[in-house]
């Protein structure tokens, strides 16, 4: 691997190297091209949604790219991700989501779980949820129970 860059026009120059590129695909459609048809792509696109879940452009991207490669499984994750972020907003959008991909959904066993969870939205670490591509979900067996310590700098020795 090369630490640094020539200057094709001038071979004995070598050019600074270039800062990190943010990903980001170069058109703000909900479509992805064909040439950026991949599963490279959808991995790329999972990497940006956990880096910024609210980023709802990027799920709807996610979503259109897993059912224009026809990948099942991936759209079940990318649809509970999309529902996770979510959460009890976007009521609407979410019905439009669950009854474009119904079929998706129910091979996954999903749909009629998500459809009586309209209302309310999905939690991360509801377990009904937990499947293979997910980033978003952090199942938990059980119920939550958050705890806090009461020891003050006080109580310490």
């Amino acid at each position: 691997m090369t630490p640094f860059l020539i200057d094709p026009d001038a071979p004995g120059r070598i050019l600074p190297p270039a800062p990190p590129a943010v990903f980001g695909l170069p058109v703000r459609t909900l479509g992805i091209a064909s040439h950026w048809c991949s599963p490279a792509t959808g991995a790329l696109l999972a990497a940006e949604v956990g880096r910024r879940p609210r980023n709802l452009h990027t799920h709807l991207q996610r979503i259109s790219l897993w059912t224009d490669l026809d990948d099942s499984a991936a759209v079940t994750a990318a649809i509970v991700d999309f529902w996770i972020v979510l959460g009890p907003c976007g009521r609407a959008l979410r019905q439009r989501v669950l009854q474009r991909h119904a079929t998706t959904l129910a091979a996954a066993g999903l749909a009629d779980y998500l459809s009586a969870r309209l209302e309310p939205g999905l939690d991360r670490h509801d377990p009904q949820v937990a499947c293979p591509g997910s980033v978003l979900a952090r199942p938990v067996e059980g119920s939550l129970r958050f705890m806090r310590h009461s020891a003050t700098a006080t109580d310490l020795p």
